[in-house]
């Protein structure tokens, strides 16, 4: 209910008109919009991140998706990036992903009916969907385990679990090596600022990295070199 009221909040806001259809909810583009009313998809990128803002995945950067030249990497940006910022597989957990893509196909089967109000959303097959959750699966956030819940608790822990959570589940330091830590650091720095998120202060960075970099491997788990959060 309370995303809903948000949703509703920042859709008004924004300059748009809410439409009833049958027994869905639709909008269209009131006054401060564009007044066009076929939109393509870069449009449909700004009118999402207007009403949405912090709740849409961050800017990622295509070149930075696992295996990028996989069938589940080209379906991925074929249809989300549609309505929003392309989403890595790292921002939610194998778990979590099923329930993420299904919520997701039901709200572009939706857009998709009202095409003439939204655009033209077009959602996956049965065949794509399955890819496509595949593709996220394998390549999704490792979350840390229990047994580095006690280094949690030192500086550079809370500094680390503070910062991190912030956008998905807590990484297991074990999906990258330790030359690759700081790279993934610097980029995530990068999210967080295009995000609006609290950006950590250089020590505290400098301390985050050193974290991960003394856990890696801690929960014998061998690092995936393609994976990225």
């Amino acid at each position: 209910m309370r995303y809903w009221l948000n949703f509703l909040i920042r859709t008004l806001t924004a300059g748009f008109t809410l439409v009833v259809v049958g027994h869905g909810l639709i909008w269209a583009q009131g006054m401060m919009g564009r007044g066009d009313h076929m939109m393509g998809g870069r449009h449909m990128r700004e009118m999402m991140q207007r009403m949405m803002g912090d709740m849409l995945p961050p800017p990622m950067d295509p070149a930075f998706l696992p295996d990028p030249n996989s069938e589940g990497a080209r379906l991925l940006q074929q249809y989300c990036a549609q309505c929003h910022n392309l989403p890595g597989p790292g921002l939610h957990t194998a778990a979590e992903w099923p329930a993420v893509v299904n919520r997701m196909n039901r709200r572009m089967r939706m857009m998709g009916r009202h095409g003439m109000m939204m655009g033209r959303v077009e959602s996956p097959s049965r065949q794509e969907n399955v890819v496509i959750l595949d593709y996220l699966q394998a390549h999704a956030q490792q979350p840390l385990t229990a047994r580095l819940s006690p280094a949690l608790e030192s500086k550079a822990g809370q500094a680390f679990r503070a910062s991190c959570a912030q956008c998905h589940a807590l990484p297991d330091p074990g999906q990258h090596s330790s030359g690759e830590w700081p790279t993934v650091v610097e980029r995530m720095k990068g999210y967080m600022t295009a995000m609006g998120k609290v950006v950590p202060n250089e020590s505290e960075l400098t301390a985050i990295t050193g974290f991960l970099q003394r856990h890696v491997g801690t929960e014998g788990i061998e690092p995936r070199e393609q994976e990225r959060p």
